[in-house]
Order: structure tokens, then sequence, then C-alpha cells
């Protein structure tokens, strides 16, 4: 039913006049014709039928045009500070694995950072964070000695002052390659220590007890990384003796004490079993190097220290060890006599082609007796070794 005021259904309505004004549940106000305010309604009534057309007309149309634009900003801010949040986040993982790189991080943040990484390598790419999602992860070599991750982020990283497309994760950690200028200025700017090796990789490795920065080579090419978190290990090599020069002066020349003796076992346990930035800081090289003597053949390991020793004479910066209980000095290409000299020996003590062999008394130990004797050789190569062979005897229990 179309309602206008001569018709209109009031059931339901209060009660009005025709000459007072009555609300309804709508909240309309109403004038009727022929009121004794007439010219007043009239102008009310064109003043009220102005509004009234233009909230039917207008203010609808503005009010949805108004809504969608509210909520469209809406919308808009919500994308805005979620890009935020993620730029947020992708900025703090540069900012954590960048401390991770330079060895800077704290041990909580670099298992954060591990592992957003591992779970980014085993998931795919639509459920990676959306900072991870452009990075790529690939695998080179097949066994667990040489395995390595190679990652290469969308972006260049720059570590202590290199820019890097690529990181690499092995058994030491996290690394970035060097070239041999950014090798040695970093070496330089940290007073990393060379410490070689031709027993097991890494063949030269850069190191120091002050920063657990190290550089080590890697293939054709070097490596910047951090000194492996190895606290057990740490902790257990801390509680290892010292040797000292004089231990090492004392054992080629066969006058070791029993506390020598110990300390030179637990310099050799932290040469075979540690890796090198845990060697002792006076070892800069360990090598493998096989001699002639006669028809004999000589296998040595060759110790390199930082700082000479003095051995029959000579200075020298070689430790030489042999299995079977030989500990002596590599003199080089120097004289023999002199060196005979110095051990007490005559013709007399020759056992062989170019060896000589000189027994001393037994050395009391605690539980036996050490048997020591200067030997001396010199190599079809041309090198003087001389030092101490030594053999233990037990005392037999009672």
């Amino acid at each position: 039913m179309v309602v206008t005021p001569q018709s209109r259904d009031t059931r339901g309505l209060s009660s009005c006049s025709r000459s007072t004004p009555c609300v309804d549940a709508l909240g309309f106000i109403h004038a009727w014709r022929g009121s004794t305010v007439g010219p007043q309604v009239d102008s009310f009534r064109a003043f009220t039928g102005t509004i009234a057309a233009s909230s039917r007309a207008g203010a609808p149309a503005m009010f949805f045009r108004t809504t969608c634009a509210s909520a469209l900003l809406l919308v808009a801010c919500s994308g805005s500070a979620i890009a935020q949040s993620a730029d947020a986040d992708a900025l703090l993982f540069q900012h954590d694995l960048r401390d991770v790189l330079e060895c800077g991080a704290s041990a909580d943040v670099q298992q954060a950072v591990v592992s957003r990484l591992r779970a980014a390598r085993y998931a795919d790419a639509a459920e990676r964070l959306p900072y991870l999602r452009d990075w790529r992860f690939e695998q080179e070599g097949e066994d667990d000695d040489h395995r390595v991750t190679v990652i290469t982020p969308p972006q260049s990283i720059t570590v202590h002052g290199v820019e890097v497309p690529r990181l690499f994760a092995d058994a030491f950690g996290f690394s970035v390659a060097l070239d041999p200028a950014h090798r040695d200025r970093i070496v330089a700017a940290h007073g990393l220590r060379l410490q070689s090796s031709t027993l097991h990789e890494p063949f030269e490795l850069w190191s120091t007890p002050t920063t657990p920065i190290i550089v080590r080579s890697a293939g054709d090419g070097y490596r910047l990384g951090c000194a492996p978190s190895t606290n057990g290990n740490r902790a257990a090599v801390r509680q290892l003796p010292a040797v000292k020069v004089q231990d090492l002066q004392d054992a080629v020349h066969c006058r070791a004490d029993e506390g020598g003796m110990r300390r030179l076992q637990a310099f050799w346990q932290r040469l075979s079993e540690q890796p090198q930035f845990e060697w002792p800081q006076d070892v800069r090289s360990v090598n493998e190097v096989n001699y002639t003597v006669g028809d004999d053949d000589l296998h040595l390991l060759l110790i390199g220290l930082q700082v000479p020793i003095q051995a029959y004479g000579v200075s020298t910066h070689t430790i030489a060890l042999a299995f079977g209980g030989f500990f002596g000095a590599d003199l080089g290409g120097v004289a023999v006599a002199p060196v005979l000299a110095q051990a007490g020996m005559e013709t007399s003590h020759t056992v062989g082609k170019d060896a000589w062999q000189r027994p001393l008394p037994p050395v009391a130990f605690s539980g036996g007796s050490w048997i020591p004797q200067h030997i001396v050789m010199r190599t079809d190569e041309g090198r003087v070794v001389a030092g101490c062979a030594s053999d233990y005897a037990r005392s037999t229990s009672r």
C-alpha cells in the first residue's frame, strides 16, 4: 500500500491531532494540511523535503562511496602494514645473518638463523618465510667430510667489507669465499696466524685464540668463517698441561723429566686429536715426510714452530717425530760432524750408513723407567735429523 498523508495507516502509532505533529515508530515528523501554521509549515515542509530529497538521492551514495573509500584505505593500510612488517623481518634476519657470518652473534641468534635456513632448505618455496622464498640451496659433495650446502640469496651480502654472492655451510659452519687479496687483508687486520697441515683439511688455516674468526683453505680458494663451537673440547683442552720451549729442547736432548714427558704427551694429544684452531699457538705446521737413510725409509712427522728452539747447537723451527718413540729435530742441511760432537758421539757409535746411536742410562719414572738414547741421522736428501729415541720399561709388580 502506498502511504500518503491522507490515507496513512495510523495503527500502532501514538495519538495525535490535526494541529499537533506526531512521531511514528520510524521517527518521521508529519505536518497536516490545513494547520494553523500554514505558511511556516509549508516553508518547513519545503525545507524538510529538500533534505529528504537529498537524503534519498545523495546521502546513501555518498555513504556508500565513503564506506568503500574507508574499506579500501583499511585494506591498503593493512597491506602496507604487512609489507612493512615483512620488510622489518627481512632486515632483522639479514642483520642477524651478518652477525653470524662475522662471528659476533649470540648462541640464541645463531641457532635462530640456522633453524630458519634449515627450514627454508627443506621446505617448498611457497612454504618458506616470505623473505626466504627467493633463496636457493644446492648441495655439493657426497661424503660427509666434503658435503657443502651452497646458499645463494637474491642479493649479495657484505661480510667484513667483502661483497659475497654466496654462502657455504659445511662441517666448519657458515663461511664465504675470499680471494688472496681479501685473505691477506683480513689475516693482517685480525692478527691471524697460519697453521698448515698435510694430514687433513683444511690444509691451511689462519686463527688466533683471541678471536673466533678463521680463514681457511677450501679446494682452490679460501673461506672466511668462524671457529666451530666446541665448548666441550675446549674445556678438555684447557685441562691439558701446556708444553714449554724448554720441554721441547730437553726432550730432543734426552734430558726430559717425568713432568716434561707428560706435557709432551699432552702436546701430541692436542695435535693428533684436536682441529687446527685448537692446536697450541706455537705450532704453525704439521706435515708428513719420507726420508731415506741408507737402505732404510724414515717416515717422520714434522712440526713447524712459530719460534725456534736450540737443538744440538743448531737453531731450528722444526720438531721431528717418528712412531716408536723418537723425538728430535730436523736441522736442515747442516754439517753432521758438529752435531755428532754435541751429542757426544764418535765413530764407534755408528750403527749403519749415515746413522749414529749412543745409549744413555735409564731414568726412573713412577711405575717404571725411561730408557733414552741419542740418535743422529743424515738423510739421502741431505738433511740432518737428531734427537732422542726412547723406550719405557714398566716396573715388575711384587
